[in-house]
């Protein structure tokens, strides 16, 4: 490895112009770099990264392709502390290559190339600010794979030493486990290599990373650096699903759990709910919602648990819960009743799978896991599952399968609840399903789970377990989707 000189600090490139036509319909209307990763855009972490482990404090963003909307979401860069300007891309068929030559006007050193379409957790980016970089023309950074589908749906990097010898974009035979990612670190003398291949191509698109071996060939510098940690190419609906689990993964310890309680009307189990919940010692928050003329008073003061009173006009069963809601401090909120109709122990399961998913909903329609008196067979455990399977119908591109939208034992991501907060409209037991329905909409993951169930509330059923919900309910289902088909 050569000697490392001085070096000057690095400048840092995102090229951002395509059009991710790899990841439709989600990049319809939403740019692949501002995919939202539980709360963050992968734009924003990469920002985050460049400056925080690469000590990067100017950041060029290649524009094109809704572009407006990555202006107005970083901004200046003032809120990351780096300075971002942009540039616009007004050819995106010449491909990302001419994106890189874009910036030639604005960089003058050593700079780094970050895909927008790229997300990493726990990598040792920051090693490359000490790495030799000046000494080559470009370092190529690459990680381990024991899946080699993966290195031919990319590019693969063969070197000795450290010093590639060899890059190949999507490889259909693989001689290592080493996988090209889109991090680079880049001599501003790519840009006349760049630029000559662009003239003799009569300005017609070309692969960067083949063109980036020809210099090899033909007497080039190129080192490889080995990066460890998480790396997801994001650039289809499940690779997003798979960064926001290796994200959630990575940090689920951390996570603050709160617990809303949603009574209906007249319970009278509610220290014995809160004691059976509590047993498990996982949550941060438990809080019941109550309306502003709660009959339980007394027996809430006595379970010793924090009281959501909501204003006077939120009279109905979804109003409440949406209240509630808004009110919670966690990262994941769980709801339940108050009559403890749902197990504690099925609240692992819900945090088991919510890692998979943005929302996980319970089925109380499992005949096995159904106790006795839970009033939940023959007309009521049909129409459950009937308006389940009339979403799951009427949302079949989304993936869906529902047999019980209407359960209130559920848990959900704070970031993905505030997501469709604001498009909940519903006041009354639709709520639950337009939640399901609502995070369809927003192309969110939601999987059903079968639990538990000892239905004890007499409110419950003489309230919402009737033909005129269920009719209720149905015509919300409807006209939610003819609304949502409108809109879009």
């Amino acid at each position: 490895m050569p000697k490392q000189s001085i070096q000057a600090p690095l400048i840092g490139l995102i090229p951002a112009a395509g059009v991710g036509s790899r990841a439709r319909p989600y990049t319809h209307k939403t740019h692949k770099g501002l995919f939202n990763i539980n709360g963050r855009t992968n734009l924003e972490r990469i920002v985050s990264l460049m400056r925080d482990d690469l000590g990067i404090e100017k950041i060029i963003v290649i524009v094109g392709y809704l572009g407006d909307s990555i202006r107005e979401h970083l901004g200046d860069g003032s809120k990351y502390q780096v300075k971002i300007e942009y540039i616009e891309n007004t050819k995106l068929e010449r491909g990302w290559a001419w994106s890189v030559l874009l910036a030639r006007e604005h960089i003058d050193t050593h700079f780094c190339v970050m895909l927008c379409d790229e997300y990493y957790t726990s990598s040792n980016h920051v090693e490359l600010k000490n790495f030799p970089f000046s000494a080559y023309l470009s370092v190529c950074t690459g990680i381990r794979v024991d899946d080699v589908t993966l290195i031919k749906q990319n590019y693969a990097i063969e070197h000795n030493a450290g010093v590639v010898t060899n890059l190949i974009e999507k490889p259909k035979t693989v001689t290592n486990d080493i996988m090209g990612s889109g991090t680079f670190l880049f001599s501003p003398k790519i840009f006349d290599m760049l630029d000559a291949k662009f003239k003799a191509n009569n300005y017609a698109s070309f692969n960067l990373i083949n063109e980036l071996n020809n210099s090899i060939r033909s007497g080039a510098s190129v080192s490889f650096f080995e990066l460890l940690g998480n790396y997801v190419n994001i650039n289809d609906p499940d690779s997003l699903q798979l960064a926001k689990y290796r994200d959630r993964i990575a940090h689920f310890s951390e996570y603050k759990i709160s617990l809303l309680i949603c009574p209906v009307g007249n319970e009278h189990d509610i220290q014995f709910t809160t004691k059976r919940y509590r047993e498990l010692r996982i949550f941060d928050q438990i809080s019941i919602v109550l309306p502003s003329d709660h009959q339980l008073k007394q027996e809430v003061s006595a379970s010793n648990i924090d009281t959501i009173i909501c204003p006077p006009r939120y009279k109905y069963f979804g109003q409440r819960v949406k209240y509630g809601l808004s009110e919670l401090k966690g990262d994941i909120f769980i709801t339940t009743e108050a009559d403890y109709s749902f197990a504690n122990r099925d609240v692992e399961k819900l945090l088991g799978y919510l890692k998979e998913a943005d929302i996980v909903v319970g089925t109380r329609t499992t005949r096995q896991l159904i106790h006795k008196g839970s009033r939940m067979h023959g007309a009521a455990r049909l129409a459950h599952s009937g308006l389940g399977k009339l979403i799951q119908v009427l949302w079949w591109t989304r993936g869906g399968r529902f047999t019980d939208v209407g359960c209130t034992f559920r848990a959900i991501w704070a970031t993905s609840y505030r997501e469709m907060e604001s498009h909940l409209l519903s006041t009354g037991p639709e709520f639950l399903a337009e939640m399901v329905m609502q995070g369809l909409h927003h192309r969110q993951r939601i999987i059903e789970i079968p639990v538990n169930y000892f239905n004890r509330s007499k409110s419950l059923n003489l309230r919402h377990r009737n033909v005129a919900t269920f009719i209720r309910i149905l015509l919300f289902i409807v006209r939610k989707r003819i609304k949502l088909l409108f809109s879009s």
